[in-house]
């Protein structure tokens, strides 16, 4: 993946994407928040896609008030942070200590952005992870300030566990007011003039054991044996599951797929073969089951519904739904809400079928 061009572009879709699918879920028009700030729809899905750094902030902090939530985007970065994220996936299944991670994360974001620095410094009376700004803020960033501080606390903290001790730790940001009540004791905050973060913590912990359940592997490797009906099966729905669960970041491929799964691409592929599909059929099936969820449960707009598929905008996902069900996403839509006893049911295998209750 190339560098920026110069330091006042950002690729929007690494912080955004989250924050503008909680924000529409919560009853936002993230549209319109897109407008204001010349921002294009396709920066929520195409990885590549550069903005400048100052409308990303801009619609960050808009989002939160548009809300009323001064804790909309440390709430969001909290659960990122729970389910991981596909940036740092690699970082965190491959790290053994706190040390580990966080050098491979300096490493990692140095290849995705430059609109911040990251650098890890160690004495032997401290150990600091900072993340410096490499453009001046002006406005207020209370949420920006709050995104980075509330992912990698937490990051932190689930990773190492009960080494973890929120009285040997301290996190110096510009502002603390977008961070929710309680998340870390006072004296653990400080607030000064840097732009960006510190967070700050003793030496010893980079060697701490470190662990999280982002790696979606968590079954035993014997269920991935591509012989037998139950496991490959099983397999399967795995597969699916796991692509339904990333399918909204961008559109995959075979290669990214494959490592997010842990496997080899060839491995996938056999396994798919032998079960009769292929990775792009199996990611047609997950793109139409999904549409169809949320276009029969949700009032989503067919924009958003589009962008959660990984499709362009409606009318990529307007051409993708006539092939699957010679219909129209709005007619698919008024056809469920006209039969209030039908429902869409997931068989268990990542696609789906309409039942009626009645019967």
């Amino acid at each position: 993946m190339s560098k920026p061009s110069t330091p006042k572009f950002t690729r929007a879709v690494l912080t955004l994407f989250p924050l503008a699918k909680a924000f529409t879920l919560r009853g936002g028009d993230i549209e319109a928040v897109l407008a204001r700030y010349r921002i294009p729809r396709r920066a929520l899905t195409d990885p590549a896609m550069l903005i400048e750094a100052t409308a990303l902030y801009a619609a960050i902090e808009d989002m939160a008030e548009t809300l009323g939530d001064p804790h909309f985007c440390a709430t969001v970065a909290i659960e990122t942070a729970r389910k991981g994220t596909p940036g740092l996936r690699d970082a965190a299944r491959q790290a053994r200590t706190l040390g580990d991670f966080l050098s491979q994360v300096v490493v990692e974001v140095s290849k995705q952005v430059d609109n911040v620095k990251y650098s890890l410094f160690v004495s032997p009376d401290v150990a600091s992870l900072e993340v410096q700004r490499t453009i001046r803020v002006s406005k207020p960033s209370s949420q920006v300030d709050a995104v980075s501080a509330a992912f990698y606390v937490t990051v932190i903290r689930l990773g190492i566990g009960d080494t973890f001790n929120p009285n040997d730790f301290l996190v110096t940001v510009p502002s603390t007011a977008g961070l929710p009540p309680g998340f870390l004791p006072k004296q653990a905050l400080i607030t000064s003039q840097i732009d960006g973060l510190r967070i700050s913590f003793p030496p010893q912990w980079l060697w701490a054991s470190f662990s999280l359940d982002w790696d979606p592997v968590e079954a035993p490797r014997g269920e991935f044996a591509t012989g037998g009906a139950s496991g490959s099966e099983a397999t399967l729905c795995y597969l699916r599951s796991v692509l339904a669960d990333n399918i909204a970041h961008h559109d995959p491929s075979l290669d990214g797929f494959a490592a997010l799964c842990g496997l080899h691409p060839r491995r996938v592929q056999r396994i798919l073969q032998a079960e009769g599909t292929s990775f792009s059929q199996m990611k047609d099936d997950v793109r139409q089951s999904v549409s169809e969820d949320l276009l029969s449960n949700t009032t989503l707009p067919i924009s958003q519904i589009a962008l959660q598929v990984g499709l362009s905008g409606p009318a990529a996902l307007d051409r993708a739904f006539r092939r699957w069900t010679g219909k129209t996403p709005t007619g698919f839509r008024a056809e469920s809400k006209s039969d209030p006893d039908a429902q869409v049911v997931d068989n268990g295998s990542g696609s789906s079928t309409r039942t009626n209750r009645k019967g």
